[in-house]
């Protein structure tokens, strides 16, 4: 049965390919993924990666899930389209265990070799992605490694254990049909039923709710959490009615009115409502789906583009340096700059009042009204009273000490006073007017810090120190962002590609009578473009609306609107790109199948 399978596999090498294509993907993700987590020495080697490794696992959990999804509907297309191959079998004398045993080895030498060329793939897909994530976290990440053998076999034992559970279950759903169902599987066809009141009523119902869920999603602050229970189920149920409800409904209006007369709209339109009742599950998914991996790229990168001014918002300075030999020259547009002195005696750091009276200390403090906080630039006597609720001196306190917290910063009443614990040193703060201008001389700023003093990049304080801190945490949102949303659009535009290319045989005999009645090879063509236009562009609608009044519900968190927007157009036009690139393959196999 063994050579059986492979035989079949490459008689019908074409119809696999696009599932090859889609689990060699997958693969090469999970395997990029499962290296990055499991590479211990890299990430004790790179606090800042360290700090994300749980995303990467996260990431593979996700990437698994929708594989799975995505191998029932692959597995489910393959299935139909040899089934009758499957029945005249059984009618030779096969047994259904023989059938199944045949399928399920099918199954496994599908997904073994793809799995294997997915790892290859993922060797160079780990390697050039860690350049990509090196420009993310701006760091260079020590101990990489583009080949495990942990990670190889983590990838392996998973996918053998997801095909397995695969075949299983596509072996149960071949037992349970019988010899006749199996030979006449290309040859049913369901029959649309018509109700011209209910239907209506429904699709009315469908269009609002989704409306709905789009009018509360700016007012996601107002309605609090249950709000956004109901927002989703909202959109949810709204998604599914608009595509199983209100769209019969559009299609029972245009087969009644003029516009259906012209050219092949009235075919289009028919191919529409046959396929409805048994797409509206999977276009109703994949609209959801679509709309997820659109919002995970685009609030990723949104929330990527915006951390220079959200660190520059939650600390008054760019950059401390806890010793004087750090020259500043190379910095460019400072806008203030003055050295204090300070002294260090156990878990404590000691001020001098006289010199914040001089020269005045500028910190952050809660806004008057309580929107968030406000730069204030204090004296040493204002310190003195109120240095225990000071995040700035703290924060300092903490650098010089080398920590993260724990270190209690005292301002005394004058220099003399001060050096009574301890020899005086010198401190320099400094703020620029571009933080991201001052990118390079910032970073060689900061690696001279640590280098004489050995003050660690995570225990630094300024703007410039959060920035790096929050980019190697949303650095890497935004790298499993990407690559998920590609691994998760390429498989759900796949999963639309298979639902279509399976209603082939019920399509062929009508674009095979457009032929007869002398409609020309060019406009069957056009007229399938269109076709299956209409299936891609409906989820992907949906999705881009879900999108666009979604990301409202991350104004509040993204300091206004036009912020939350950010990511969105880079992120839309590689999904679309990709999207269509997957739709262009459809129309191409979907012709030459009509051909055959």
């Amino acid at each position: 049965m063994f050579g059986i399978a492979l035989k079949s596999l490459r008689s019908k090498w074409r119809d696999y390919i696009v599932l090859f294509v889609g689990l060699i993907i997958s693969a090469a993700i999970f395997y990029m993924f499962s290296a990055m987590a499991t590479n211990r020495a890299f990430l004790e080697a790179n606090s800042v990666v360290s700090q994300i490794s749980v995303i990467f696992v996260i990431g593979e959990v996700l990437l698994g899930l929708i594989t799975f999804v995505y191998l029932n509907f692959a597995n489910g297309f393959l299935l139909r389209l040899r089934q009758s191959e499957y029945g005249l079998m059984s009618m030779l004398g096969a047994t259904k265990k023989q059938i199944g045993s045949l399928l399920l080895r099918e199954t496994l030498s599908i997904g073994v070799i793809a799995t294997i060329i997915g790892i290859l793939i993922g060797f160079a897909l780990t390697e050039l992605s860690s350049h990509y994530l090196m420009s993310l976290l701006g760091v260079k990440l020590a101990h990489w490694q583009s080949i495990s053998m942990k990670s190889v076999i983590i990838t392996l034992v998973f996918f053998i254990v997801l095909f397995t559970l695969n075949g299983l279950y596509n072996r149960h759903r071949l037992r349970k049909q019988d010899t006749l169902t199996l030979l006449l599987a290309n040859k049913q066809v369901n029959q649309p039923i018509v109700h011209k009141v209910i239907d209506p009523l429904l699709g009315l119902i469908g269009l609002g709710l989704l409306v709905i869920s789009y009018v509360l999603m700016p007012n996601i602050v107002k309605v609090g959490l249950s709000g956004f229970v109901v927002i989703l189920v909202l959109n949810v149920l709204g998604t599914y009615w608009f595509v199983s409800r209100t769209l019969k409904m559009l299609t029972n209006w245009i087969r009644n009115s003029t516009y259906s007369l012209h050219g092949l709209r009235a075919f289009i339109n028919g191919q529409l409502a046959f396929r409805l009742p048994d797409y509206q599950r999977i276009l109703s998914s994949i609209a959801v789906m679509f709309a997820l991996a659109l919002g995970a790229m685009s609030v990723g990168q949104g929330y990527y583009r915006m951390l220079p001014s959200q660190a520059e918002q939650t600390y008054p300075v760019t950059a401390v340096y806890a010793t004087d030999k750090v020259n500043t020259d190379n910095l460019k547009g400072v806008q203030w700059q003055q050295d204090y002195q300070y002294v260090v005696k156990g878990q404590t750091v000691y001020f001098n009042a006289t010199e914040f009276n001089e020269h005045k200390l500028p910190t952050k403090v809660s806004a008057k009204n309580g929107s968030g906080l406000q730069t204030k630039w204090v004296t040493g006597d204002w310190l003195k009273k109120k240095a225990a609720y000071d995040y700035t001196l703290d924060g300092i306190a903490n650098q010089i000490l080398n920590q993260q917290y724990g270190a209690k910063a005292v301002v005394t009443e004058n220099a003399s006073e001060m050096m009574t614990h301890g020899v005086p040193r010198t401190m320099q703060m400094v703020k620029v007017s571009d933080m991201m201008a001052n990118d390079q001389a910032l970073s060689h700023n900061q690696k001279l810090q640590e280098k004489i003093v050995g003050t660690k990049s995570e225990f630094a304080t300024g703007s410039y120190a959060t920035y790096s801190q929050l980019k190697g945490i949303f650095g890497g949102i935004e790298f499993m962002g990407i690559f998920l949303g590609i691994g998760f659009l390429a498989m759900l535009a796949a999963t639309l590609m298979f639902k279509t290319l399976s209603g082939v045989a019920d399509d062929k005999n009508r674009y095979r009578v457009l032929a007869m009645i002398g409609t020309s090879e060019k406009k069957i063509t056009q007229t399938i473009a269109v076709d299956l236009g209409i299936l891609f562009v409906i989820p992907m609608a949906i999705g881009i609306l879900d999108v666009i009044f979604g990301l409202q519900m991350f104004a509040p968190l993204m300091a206004g609107a036009s912020n939350a927007y950010l990511g969105f157009v880079p992120s839309l036009i590689g999904i679309v790109c990709l999207y269509t690139i997957y739709y262009c393959l459809t129309v191409w196999m979907y012709r030459r199948l009509i051909k055959k």
